[in-house]
């Protein structure tokens, strides 16, 4: 009975630790720049609503509007997206 605890113990804080990652565009103004990144958010945020406002609320302190969301998903992005993000790969 006690390693069924310890292991739902594990498997719990495993599933609340679980990551959401969400492909973005962005833009800053005068004189215009735009940037694609991805980001890292928590599990209850991967919906697309919620990714669209966690992401906004990110990147306006930086500077950051947020143009348009482009994926939103569980899965850890591929090296393609990482390779394209560059700089901006979790930075916010």
């Amino acid at each position: 009975m006690k390693y069924m605890i310890l292991i739902y113990a594990v498997f719990i804080s495993s599933v609340a630790d679980a990551a959401c990652y969400a492909s973005y565009k962005a833009k800053r103004g005068d004189p215009l720049k735009l940037h694609y990144g991805v980001m890292q958010l928590l599990d209850h945020q991967c919906t697309t609503k919620a990714a669209t406002e966690v992401s906004a609320l990110r990147l306006l302190p930086h500077g950051w509007i947020l143009l348009n969301l482009l994926t939103v998903s569980l899965n850890i992005p591929t090296p393609t997206q990482k390779e394209n993000a560059g700089e901006n790969f979790l930075r916010y």
